[in-house]
């Protein structure tokens, strides 16, 4: 076993030796277009709300490990990526952005379609940095508080290989957590539910 294969082992601590023949560390950043899930309910009624799409980035390292049979390979992710949405309360009334940075490793499966193309699916695990709010003159409001500290869902796409050390791929992030904090409502029979919702538009480098 070589060095790469032990350092796999260790870092993971379950057996990926089937995924030891090739591993390749890369970069990877791009955009991000997220319009994430906000329902508010009172007494079990939605109010109405207009979300819009907000746009952001995301950048980060990656490494994959590639099947014997060169056809499925793992990759594990770990990315500084933005989400959040604009939100109105109807066509005419003036927007507000909610913003949320978090830390994310996404753990992909990839299975190659085509020689230039690689379909993806797997799951992503978050932590928030920060959170903002901010009104119709720009002005920010921290609100960190009132998300939890945690997101979770699954994510899947696809990625186009332009050349051994290039490619660019294109995910959906399906966040399954409510994560959810505000205590705005509290006390009035009045529900918060935040979940993320977010494509991601990516170049990959491979070194």
């Amino acid at each position: 076993m070589n060095l790469k294969s032990i350092l796999v082992c260790l870092l993971f601590n379950f057996p990926l030796f089937t995924y030891s023949q090739s591993i390749s560390f890369g970069v990877k950043g791009g955009l991000n277009l997220s319009k994430d899930k906000l329902e508010i309910f009172t007494e079990r009624t939605p109010l109405n709300i207009i979300t819009e799409v907000e746009p952001s980035f995301h950048f980060g390292a990656l490494l994959e490990f590639l099947n014997t049979d060169k056809i499925t390979s793992f990759q594990m992710e770990i990315l500084y990526t933005g989400n959040g949405t604009i939100i109105r309360e109807n066509d005419f009334s003036p927007a507000f952005e909610i913003n949320v940075n978090q830390i994310t490793v996404p753990l992909l499966l990839k299975i190659e379609a085509t020689r230039d193309w690689n379909l993806t699916s797997g799951t992503y695990l978050g932590y928030i940095l920060n959170a903002e709010e901010k009104n119709r003159f720009g002005e920010s409001t921290d609100t960190k508080s009132n998300f939890q500290q945690f997101d979770f869902g699954l994510l899947f796409g696809f990625e186009l290989k332009v050349n051994t050390k290039l490619a660019f791929d294109v995910r959906y992030n399906h966040g399954l957590l409510n994560f959810n904090n505000s205590t705005i409502f509290d006390g009035n029979e009045t529900e918060r539910i935040y979940k993320n919702r977010t494509v991601n538009y990516g170049a990959v480098y491979k070194f």
